[in-house]
């Protein structure tokens, strides 16, 4: 009996000794996990907004251009971040909205409000995370295009993730794809894809906000677009002590040049915003490098976006003022444009051979273009002048020429593209001389011409150049010339034109 009680005894210290062991456990790992936690909890807004730099910035993704494994290893990083903040994606199972037979990607988040109207209107955030990549040893890491407005919208999303319960509208946060390569990711969420564009009240993009000190401000560029624009921004509760915020109406820009992801939303006609430092930075080189970014002012401009965006999604009244940049104009269903065309022309024989040589040609025109979508028609009429070395003397020609042509253009959304088209022309010669001597359009020359014309233009807003050839179905003379042969005119043009 006593044998008993004392293996009894020894059994219950044993199993005390054994449950001491694994409470101490217990405690030495929620004392690492509080350490861990207080650790992450420590780590400040600029130290975060340092390393998303240095990550997305570094040699190692070798300039994240679109469409490479290096864009993608970006992008996994950004949705890393994204659930560890406790973002929802905004698709179904998956923040990636894929395109381009799955070469492009978008990143979108949600975080939803709370208001049982304004939770099913969005504001939304953008920065894109391509930059130009890489040529052989030469790295052009984009630390301020775009690694700083991407690292700000990761960071962004967790202030605005930790004051959720204050939303009333619903924010949205995607990291866009291939900019550099001509707003391609922002075009394919407003035009190609099902998100839901008509409820989206707001766009706010953030391009290059990582030379703070070097510019003195941050622009808050498309004031003019939301009513009372100007008031919301520079709303001095809202602004970081030390920060210096300039509200400018309108996006200015010529031939396209410094567009941002603003655009396709803005040709929706939807009220838009540009967060920006300014050209200060070596952006496109080398030189843009995670360790010449201000943080400290990159600490600052987060910290009022984020209070920025909450006073946004919780304003019942958010209307757009119907006010646009120029250069965020839709395409009019009828546009116009004024040309010039500088070349060569030539006259082709009845025997298919070239004239002896050919002369400067030139002509000016005007352009009207009537648009529908991808298409379009384009009568157009120029003053030519037409000049041709052949076998019996230099011949120039006043003429009047009118082309009519079906054209194919990209769609409206790309601030660059271009078109091609094909139609038929019809000139009538208004005089001409041939050695100086006036032509005879009674016996020998005629007096109109028509034929084929063709071409292609490449668009760079407002400006258009590119080639354009016409080839003369009609004999130019009456009489064969001293080779017996009859000729037909040919001309090839470099065309430049101007929209407005």
């Amino acid at each position: 009996m006593l044998q008993q009680e004392n293996f009894k005894e020894e059994a219950e210290r044993a199993i005390a000794r054994i449950a001491n062991y694994f409470k101490g456990l217990t405690l030495i790992f929620q004392f690492i996990f509080l350490t861990l936690l207080s650790a992450n909890a420590q780590t400040t807004l600029k130290e975060r907004l340092e390393q998303h730099v240095y990550t997305l910035a570094s040699d190692s993704l070798r300039g994240r251009q679109a469409g490479t494994e290096y864009a993608r290893k970006a992008a996994d990083y950004i949705v890393k971040q994204f659930e560890e903040i406790g973002i929802e994606p905004y698709f179904e199972n998956s923040y990636f909205q894929t395109f381009r037979k799955d070469k492009y990607q978008n990143i979108v988040g949600i975080i939803r409000g709370n208001d049982a109207v304004l939770k099913d209107e969005y504001i939304v955030v953008g920065a894109h995370y391509d930059h130009i990549g890489a040529s052989g040893k030469t790295i052009n890491n984009g630390a301020d295009d775009n690694a700083s407005g991407t690292a700000a919208l990761i960071e962004l999303g967790r202030a605005l993730k930790r004051h959720q319960s204050n939303l009333k509208r619903s924010v949205m946060l995607i990291a866009f794809d291939a900019e550099e390569s001509g707003l391609v990711g922002s075009s394919y969420f407003v035009f190609r894809s099902e998100a839901p564009i008509e409820n989206i009240k707001l766009m706010i993009a953030l391009d290059m906000i990582g030379w703070y000190k070097a510019s003195g401000k941050v622009k808050y560029i498309g004031s003019g677009t939301i009513k009372n624009g100007d008031d919301l921004i520079l709303n001095p509760q809202l602004v970081p002590s030390g920060l210096n915020v300039v509200a400018e109406k309108f996006e200015t820009k010529y031939f396209a040049i410094g567009a941002t992801d603003t655009q396709p939303f803005a040709l929706k006609r939807i009220p838009t915003l540009w967060a920006f430092t300014g050209f200060k930075s070596p952006y496109h080189t080398p030189k843009d490098e995670a360790h010449l970014i201000d943080y400290d002012g990159m600490t600052l401009i987060t910290e009022h976006l984020s209070n920025l965006t909450e006073t946004v999604s919780q304003k019942t009244e958010l209307e757009p003022s119907g006010k646009f940049a120029k250069s965020h104009k839709p395409r009019r269903r009828i546009n116009y444009s004024l040309s010039a065309n500088f070349g060569t022309s030539f006259y082709k024989n009845s025997e298919d051979k070239d004239s002896v040589s050919a002369n400067l040609s030139f002509g000016i025109g005007f352009t009207p273009q009537v648009n529908f979508g991808i298409f379009a028609i384009r009568p157009e009429l120029y003053y030519d002048r037409l000049q041709i070395q052949q076998p019996d003397g230099k011949i120039a020609t006043d003429r009047i020429t009118v082309p009519l042509s079906l054209v194919l253009q990209t769609p409206e959304y790309m601030f660059f593209g271009g078109d091609v088209f094909f139609g038929g022309y019809y000139s009538y010669i208004l005089g001409g001389k041939q050695d100086g001597k006036k032509l005879d359009f009674e016996n020998t020359f005629n007096h109109t011409e028509a034929g084929l014309t063709f071409g292609f233009g490449w668009h760079l807003k407002p400006l258009s150049i590119g080639v354009t050839g016409r080839t003369a179905l009609i004999d130019f003379t009456k009489i064969p010339n001293t080779n017996n042969a009859y000729l037909r005119n040919r001309t090839f043009y470099f065309t430049m034109r101007y929209l407005f």
